[in-house]
């Protein structure tokens, strides 16, 4: 396993050169990165090696203090946030929720000195635009599909999050890993086959993939996996163009769990999409529920059952440092109870 101080240990194809010439931190697309140090991983280098999974959880994921690195997950990050703020957020991610988390690097366009400031500004939300259509192939995309066969192929459980951009690479990685291992199995038209081996594919990742995801910007989501989806009422990603409790019902997924939290912030406010807030009440529910924090399957059990109790906006001690990880600094002021952690 190589850890990246040079850009040239990273093999890009032909087509992306011209991108990562005028974007140098999209080199890093699809790499591991430790959110701890921030060191980078080459990607090929650890699916290559002995015990990849192993080596994640040991060398790359980041646990919170006195941890008992039990738990890992591997996380794309939204979009427009350079290597170091999704950084920041992992490790914020990890501490609130008591997992170990592995970044999957998710570059964004943004630059310190862009040329044209104007446009740089909009390059991420064009860039994803383009992705919610199927038009582009994200590193991420390809990667974490590879990543999830290897999984299943090895019968080793695997946690998977993204927030909001990121979840869109999931759920296209996901079906891009069912086609994958599909087609490794049986031939183009040996369609009898083919049904046989989608069947396994869904059996296996029932079993071993859990996906939970922060404000989901899609409603393409595969039967297989088991499915948790976080939002807060009020959160336009999900709602008008992600999968809801409603789409979930008319689909007859009753595969893909939700929880969704009541209003936190005005009409309009995008502040609802920082998944800063959602983990905080993702916390209390824990707590609330008398599961242990980080304990994804005993949440999704409960959420199965129908016996979950959502915490409320009003049950939140706020942390005091909140102010340092918002995109409007005056959405707080519709936060009543902001305080510190007892």
């Amino acid at each position: 396993m190589n850890k990246l101080d040079k850009t040239t240990q990273i093999i890009s194809p032909w087509w992306r050169w011209p991108v990562e010439a005028l974007f140098p931190d999209k080199k890093f697309d699809g790499q591991f990165q430790n959110p701890g140090s921030e060191e980078v991983f080459d990607f090929d280098s650890v699916i290559s090696s002995v015990d990849p999974i192993t080596m994640i959880a040991s060398d790359i994921a980041y646990y919170p203090e006195n941890d008992k690195r039990e738990l890992f997950t591997i996380f794309v990050s939204g979009l427009g946030q350079n290597k170091s703020e999704s950084s920041k957020r992992s490790r914020r991610y990890a501490s609130t929720l008591l997992t170990g988390i592995a970044n999957m690097n998710n570059s964004s366009f943004l630059k310190q000195r862009p040329i044209i400031a104007f446009i740089n500004r909009y390059l991420d939300w064009i860039n994803a635009v383009i992705d919610y259509l199927n038009l582009s192939g994200s590193p991420v995309i390809k990667n974490a599909a590879i990543l999830i066969n290897y999984a299943v192929k090895n019968s080793i459980p695997l946690n998977l999050s993204g927030d909001s951009l990121g979840t869109i690479y999931l759920a296209r990685a996901i079906k891009l890993a069912k086609t994958i291992f599909i087609s490794g199995h049986a031939r183009v038209f040996d369609f009898r086959e083919r049904q046989i081996q989608e069947q396994k594919w869904q059996q296996h990742t029932s079993q071993l993939i859990n996906v939970l995801t922060f404000g989901n910007g899609y409603r393409k989501w595969i039967p297989g996996p088991n499915y948790i989806m976080v939002f807060i009422e009020g959160d336009i990603l999900p709602q008008k163009f992600g999968m809801t409790p409603q789409i979930a019902i008319e689909q007859k997924r009753d595969d893909i769990k939700f929880l969704v939290f009541q209003r936190l912030f005005t009409e309009g406010n995008f502040e609802a999409h920082n998944m800063m807030f959602t983990i905080e009440l993702l916390r209390q529910t824990f707590k609330k529920n008398k599961i242990e924090v980080g304990d994804f399957i005993g949440l999704y059990k409960k959420l199965n059952s129908n016996t979950l109790e959502i915490a409320t906006t009003d049950e939140i001690l706020w942390p005091s440092d909140m102010k340092n990880y918002v995109w409007n600094p005056d959405s707080l002021k519709s936060i009543l109870s902001l305080s510190s952690h007892e």
